[in-house]
């Protein structure tokens, strides 16, 4: 089987890092082919310039990446990780995939986005009348990615997790 290319989004949370779970699971059936690219979006505010200087959010984007980074290189899979600036990540996400010719995005969910009726949702979940809300970013890559994409989430709290990939 050939290596495997896995863009995953990583910003330290527990849904990123089971992403990342996942991603590093699917590389290492050929770790010496495969490569993970986690990425960060630093979403810039329309206040400041795309390329301004902002050490907190830069800060941010390189310690994710870095914890990324040695998840990745502990599971001895190559790693190249990615920050982008941008006003919103899905649009930078899924451009960054296309040019880097990745196999698939992993995508990691939270519970949190489960729809109760009210607020605001995106227009996949009302179209779909879904019961979970998967929040802009991931339904904007679900929708325009040129690659697969999965889409993972953790079970329920105080669900034990018993599935294929441990637990």
């Amino acid at each position: 089987m050939a290596g495997i290319s896995v863009m995953v989004p990583f910003d330290r949370s527990p849904e990123a890092r089971r992403g990342l779970e996942v991603a590093l699971t699917l590389a290492r059936v050929d770790r010496r082919k495969s490569r993970v690219l986690p990425i960060y979006v630093a979403e810039v505010d329309r206040a400041y310039a795309l390329d301004a200087d902002l050490p907190k959010l830069q800060a941010t984007a390189e310690a994710c990446v870095s914890e990324a980074e040695d998840e990745v290189k502990q599971a001895k899979v190559s790693c190249e990780v990615v920050i982008l600036s941008a006003r919103h990540a899905g649009p930078a996400i899924v451009s960054e995939a296309s040019e880097t010719g990745v196999d698939l995005i992993v995508l990691g969910v939270s519970h949190a986005n489960t729809v109760h009726g009210g607020g605001e949702q995106t227009a996949l979940a009302r179209s779909s009348g879904a019961a979970i809300d998967l929040g802009h970013t991931a339904d904007y890559i679900i929708s325009h990615a040129t690659c697969e994409v999965i889409v993972v989430r953790e079970p329920p709290r105080g669900v034990h997790r018993n599935g294929l990939l441990g637990g």
